[in-house]
């Protein structure tokens, strides 16, 4: 299995391209995008399970159709592939 490294989630700072990459739209829709910060989830151990962004319901349809989210607009994303795009 391999390691991953866990930063703690204040540290993790990802560039708009890499949050776009992530999302899997271009940095101009990404720019375009009405969401919050991502965010962590954490076990009761304070390990991070996942990561996720809340984009708003509001945003262009079309936008909206290219993303992944669940019916409450959360986007959630694995910790590996969020470090991987660590900066």
């Amino acid at each position: 299995m391999e390691h991953i490294q866990v930063i703690p989630e204040y540290r993790i700072r990802l560039t708009d391209a890499s949050i776009a990459t992530l999302l899997g739209i271009s940095v101009e829709e990404f720019h375009s995008l009405n969401h919050r910060p991502i965010e962590a989830y954490e076990d009761e151990n304070g390990n991070i399970m996942e990561f996720y962004i809340l984009v708003s319901s509001n945003n262009d349809p079309d936008l909206l159709s290219k993303l992944n989210s669940d019916s409450s607009n959360f986007i959630r994303f694995k910790p590996e592939d969020v470090y991987r795009l660590y900066v």
